[in-house]
This record gives C-alpha cells, sequence and structure tokens, in this order.
C-alpha cells in the first residue's frame, strides 16, 4: 500500500470512525427494539395458540379417560363384542372433527375396537399419540389400552399461518414438520406443549417482513454515511496530495534506480523540514551504493567459484583414492552437461550438473583401501561393502541447502540405480529414478568401460556400445541411450581432447 493512500486512509479514519461508529451505535438501537417489539408480539401470539392446543389435548385425553372408563368397554371383558364401542369412537372421531383414529386392543396388541370398523381382528402396529388403559369395572384389571392416533395435519388448524409468518413443529429428536415455506432469514420463537413435551410449537417470521421499517431507516443511515464519507475522502485526497508530493518523488526516483542500476540520479525536494532531510539521506546513501553492488558482486562470484572448485576437488580426491585419474571426472562432467543438454534440461540447468557430477564416488573416500583397491572380482561381503559408497556420499552432502551440493547429493545417491529397479541402495526403477542420475550412470560407466582400472583392463568400442545396446530398458534409460549413439562424435571427441596422458 503506498505511503499516499495510506495518508488518506488515515484522514479518513480520523473523520469517519467516530461518525460511523455513533451511526451503528444508533442502528443497532433501533434494531434492538425492534427485534423486542416483534419477538414480544410473536411470543404472546405463540403463547395463545399453545394453550388452545394444549387445551384441545388436555380434553382428547380427558375423554379417552372416560372412554376407557364407561360401561360399554366391559363388553372386552366379557368379549360379548359388537359395534357399540367402535360406534362410541366413531362418534367421539365426529365430535372432535379430528383426523386420525381411536383403536382398542387387547393384551395381545389385537384390534379388539376401533372408529375404522376395517382394521377390527388385525395386529395393531402403529404409531400412537396418547395410549390409556381399559380396566375392568368388574375387575379393576387391565384388560386393553384405548390408543388414538393423531396425525400432525390435526394442528394445522391451530395455526393462522400467512406469507410471511408461519407455524411448524420440532420434534425433540431435530426433525422438522408442518413448515409450509423456508425463509432465508427469520426471526422465531418456540415453546413446547405441556401435554406433550417432547413437541414443540415454532412461529416464525421472515426477517426482511419483520425490520422492513428499519430497513427504511438504515437506508438513510447509508445514505447518510456514504455522502459524508465522499466528502471527508475528497478533501482528504487533496490534504494528503499536498502534504506527501515530495516523498511520491523520493519514491519514484528510488524505483527507476532499482529499475535502471543507475546510481548517479538525485533526488531534489526544496524543504527544510524532515522530508528535506530524507532527502538529502537519499542521495548520499545512493552515492556509496555502486562501489557496494559492485563489491557484493565480486564475492559472490568468488564463492561460486570457490564452491565449485571444492565439489570438483572433492570428487578429484574421491576418485585418487580408487587410483583413477583426474580426467576421469572431468570426462564425466563434460558428459553429463551434453546428455543433459541433448535431454533437453536448459543450459544453466546442465552446466550445474556438470559442476556437481565430479562428486558422484566422493563416498568412495570412506571405503578402505583393501576393498577399494583389490584387483579382481570382490567377494560377497567386499561388494556389499563396495555397495554402501552411494549411500555414503550422499549422508555427506545431504544437510546442505546449497543448490549445487543438493545436486550432488542426488547424483552421489542414484547413479548406480537401474532402469529396470535392480541396481542399488534403493531399487529405483524408471523416472522414479532422479534424471541427475540417470545422465549420470551412463556418462559414469561410459568412461570407466573404456578406462584402465586396478580390476581390469579399457574395453575396446565396440564392445561398449554393444554392451549399451543390451542395457537400453535394462541399466539405462533407453531415451539416454538413443540420445547417446544419436550424438556418438560428440562424446568421442570429449574423450580425445581429455584422455589420460601416460
Amino acid at each position: 500500500m503506498s505511503f499516499k493512500l495510506k495518508t488518506i486512509l488515515l484522514f479518513l479514519g480520523i473523520s469517519l470512525i467516530p461518525y460511523a461508529l455513533t451511526m451503528v451505535f444508533l442502528g443497532n438501537s433501533f434494531r434492538e427494539e425492534q427485534y423486542e417489539a416483534i419477538t414480544k408480539e410473536m411470543n404472546t401470539q405463540l403463547s395463545l395458540t399453545t394453550q388452545r392446543i394444549d387445551q384441545h389435548l388436555a380434553t382428547l385425553k380427558k375423554d379417552m379417560q372416560f372412554m376407557a372408563k364407561s360401561d360399554v368397554m366391559n363388553d372386552l371383558y366379557t368379549q360379548d363384542l359388537d359395534k357399540r364401542i367402535g360406534s362410541m369412537l366413531l362418534d367421539k372421531k365426529h365430535d372432535m372433527k379430528m383426523i386420525g383414529d381411536f383403536y382398542v386392543v387387547d393384551q395381545s396388541n389385537i384390534i379388539v375396537a376401533s372408529s375404522d370398523f376395517n382394521a377390527i381382528s388385525k395386529h395393531y402396529s402403529g404409531k400412537s399419540f396418547f395410549r390409556v388403559p381399559v380396566l375392568s369395572n368388574l375387575t379393576q384389571q387391565q384388560i386393553g389400552e384405548l390408543i388414538v392416533t393423531y396425525p400432525l395435519e390435526n394442528f394445522k388448524s391451530f395455526f393462522s399461518n400467512a406469507k410471511e409468518r408461519q407455524y411448524y413443529i420440532l420434534y425433540h429428536d431435530g426433525s422438522i414438520h408442518l413448515r409450509p415455506s423456508t425463509f432465508k432469514e427469520s426471526l422465531h420463537v418456540s415453546r413446547s406443549l405441556a401435554v406433550k413435551p417432547d413437541t414443540t410449537i415454532v412461529l416464525e417470521e421472515e426477517k426482511e417482513f419483520a425490520y422492513h421499517l428499519l430497513n427504511k431507516y438504515e437506508q438513510w443511515f447509508i445514505l447518510l454515511l456514504i455522502a459524508g464519507a465522499l466528502f471527508i475522502a475528497t478533501a482528504a485526497y487533496y490534504v494528503a496530495t499536498s502534504l506527501i508530493r515530495p516523498v511520491i518523488t523520493l519514491s519514484d526516483v528510488a524505483k527507476k534506480i532499482t529499475r535502471t542500476q543507475d546510481y548517479t540520479q538525485k533526488v531534489t525536494v526544496d524543504r527544510d523540514d524532515e522530508v528535506g532531510q530524507l532527502s538529502d539521506a537519499f542521495n548520499t546513501m545512493i552515492g556509496g551504493m555502486d562501489q557496494a553492488l559492485e563489491e557484493i558482486i565480486a564475492l559472490n562470484k568468488e564463492v561460486e567459484d570457490t564452491q565449485r572448485e571444492v565439489v570438483f576437488t572433492m570428487g578429484s580426491i574421491g576418485e585418487s583414492r580408487s587410483k583413477e585419474t583426474g580426467n576421469h571426472v572431468k570426462r564425466v562432467a563434460e558428459y553429463t552437461k551434453l546428455l543433459a543438454l541433448h535431454y533437453g534440461l536448459d543450459e544453466e540447468e546442465s552446466e550445474m550438473l556438470r559442476q556437481a557430477s565430479p562428486m558422484h564416488d566422493i563416498g568412495k573416500v570412506a571405503i578402505p583401501d583393501a576393498v577399494l583397491n583389490k584387483p579382481g572380482r570382490f567377494d560377497e561381503e567386499e561388494r556389499k561393502i563396495m555397495d554402501t559408497h552411494a549411500a555414503l556420499g550422499f549422508d555427506m552432502l545431504k544437510n546442505s541447502h546449497r543448490s549445487l551440493l543438493v545436486m550432488a547429493a542426488t547424483v552421489a545417491y542414484e547413479h548406480h540405480e537401474k532402469w529396470d529397479g535392480s541396481g542399488y541402495p534403493r531399487g529405483l526403477s524408471g523416472e522414479d529414478i532422479h534424471i541427475y542420475g540417470r545422465i549420470t550412470a551412463l556418462a559414469d560407466v561410459f568412461d570407466a568401460l573404456g578406462s584402465d582400472r586396478v580390476y581390469k583392463k579399457a574395453w575396446d568400442d565396440a564392445k561398449i556400445f554393444a554392451l549399451f545396446n543390451e542395457e537400453k530398458g535394462k541399466h539405462f534409460d533407453p531415451k539416454l541411450i538413443d540420445i547417446f549413439f544419436d550424438h556418438l562424435d560428440e562424446f568421442l571427441v570429449i574423450r580425445d581432447r581429455l584422455k589420460d596422458v601416460v
């Protein structure tokens, strides 16, 4: 964020914050009053509705208790059943204008009487709204139960729903019923039924409708706020521009110097205050930056050159312990860069690989001389020791965060992995082997086969080329083998230029 913008925002903050806080305070106070008034009125209406429902349900339960104790229920005990009980239940259903039915079930839960005559003799498996025990007037023992189903539709007659205000039922398990529509935002009040505490009646009102009066006031609040903000912002812009114009000039010159690297430029501010002192200090500072920058560039180049020299020297040390010539690492370095370029790596990455590849056998410094320089083949134990040099080299380099040494660690770790997964130390295969390791592996093997070692004589080219064709897709990346043969002349030129001198 620019200094100019910060200054303007500061003016705005000093001016607008008290004004905005006052407006917000007034708006919140009015909103709270509106909310309290609306919720009070809603609670009053909900209370009246729940009282009516509770009275109705209490009457229903009381009537059921009365019917359960009536003499006609003794028909259950005497098993002298006819339609008298069912007719009584049906009359009660009609009297209450109720959706649902009454059922009388015996001790085996078999329907023996009902307002629905078709249900008689069936096993009752439905849900019940109220259940009242039926006792024999003769023995006072329970001989059945009077059950009523009371579908939720019965509650609709108590709900006075409108477009912006509606009732619905909320059960204790969180399920919602009889909700006509869903408001985007709403105010709601709720109350549980006294007769059915697990059932809650909710009254909600669409917030936009509830706050319609408040919204009109808020529109005026917003218009006043915007008008005041525009006035203050305009004044702040002109005042801030006048105050910080010298600072903007200073910033522009600094940006230009950064872009052009021309440290001869100066900034002129004709003021005697702190801004003028700042411009003088700035001119003094940039006067010495050019020389400091040149020194830093030279120092960085010296560090990079030293790093490359150390890497190459360490690689040469590793090779010299195994009685190989320093030209081996030089040739491998050139081969790797040539392969990397033709593979598609850019010049910078290919050059870094050329510098890192001499470290591929650095782990050999930790291999005992008796194993490292043994003439002839290794036995099984010696081979295991020799094969540790890849992991040892990686361990030596892995803690560095320098990009060159990070690459060298990868080369040391993976240059003995094989395309078909039969290599070591991790048995990687295909493109799971880093391209640095695949390239260095081919370059190292090519030079090693064509050079005398303590345990073998140099191979002739025909034998090397035959092996490469045979190991394509096994030891080596097939694409790299194709690149090698497509550019064989370039590899041979490097080999001749850097051949060992006896």
